[in-house]
């Protein structure tokens, strides 16, 4: 079994009788480029990962920034937190960490992946993810983007990896983007990664020209809006904005 007790793409997941710890890991501060369609709007954005103190190891959901590229350095000037300092300040450790879900392949979701290279943690990536880096030159860092292939696990649609975690095919901000569902008997929490670039589209789902670039999958990414909202969720988190958090009349209690 890879990464310790965390199952391979086969697993058989049940629900946790208690939600474990979800912590929010704020891994990075990028300056917008003029460029950025957000630009105008707000000159900086958040960063964030997601640490789970599962009962059979800490996975990890998305992995932020990396250091020392010239060209993110110049482009975006990212202020970073590395994730293993975030683990400890979150009362975990990187040692602990027996899976990696990377929501997609930009820059700012596995910059840090490397940090588990050569170890026998599993990347559960979705598999477009992995074509998208070898046949896009400008889609990401690929030395980040690129797990030994003995360490990725593909995904192509919904996969339970422990019990009570499941990755989620949640395509739109790119063709192979997943979330993490994360439940318990009484509690559901979803993990969507860059679903979304503010909160406002989750609420209204609006697929935005600045988070889904590709015309096709504006519609897609509305589907998997509503898809994430019909779990039923407490709350749902982000990278880059507020989490949502419905009340019982339906709207958002950021």
């Amino acid at each position: 079994m890879l990464g310790g007790s965390i199952a391979p793409c086969n697993s058989e997941g049940v629900a946790l009788r208690d939600l474990p710890e979800i912590a929010q890991l704020q891994l990075a501060t990028l300056a917008l480029p003029d460029w950025h369609p957000e630009a105008h709007r707000t000159p900086t954005c958040v960063v964030n990962g997601y640490a789970i103190d599962h009962p059979d190891g800490v996975i990890i959901f998305d992995t932020g920034v990396g250091a020392d590229s010239a060209l993110i350095d110049e482009l975006y000037e990212p202020d970073l937190r590395m994730l293993d300092q975030a683990l400890t300040h979150s009362g975990m450790q990187l040692a602990a960490v027996t899976a990696v879900v990377n929501s997609h392949l930009h820059f700012d979701h596995c910059g840090q992946n490397p940090l588990l290279y050569g170890s026998e943690v599993p990347f559960f990536i979705g598999r477009s993810e992995i074509d998208a880096v070898q046949n896009e030159p400008a889609y990401t860092i690929a030395e980040w983007a690129l797990p030994p292939e003995s360490q990725r696990c593909l995904v192509d649609d919904d996969v339970a990896i422990a019990d009570g975690v499941t990755v989620l095919a949640a395509p739109g901000h790119t063709a192979g983007h997943l979330a993490l569902l994360v439940e318990a008997d009484t509690e559901r929490v979803v993990l969507a990664g860059q679903a979304v670039w503010n909160l406002a589209e989750f609420v209204d789902e609006v697929a935005t020209p600045s988070n889904v670039a590709d015309d096709e999958l504006r519609p897609i990414a509305v589907d998997t809006m509503r898809r994430l909202k019909a779990l039923e969720p407490s709350r749902v988190f982000f990278a880059h904005c507020d989490h949502y958090d419905p009340d019982p009349n339906g709207t958002a209690n950021p």
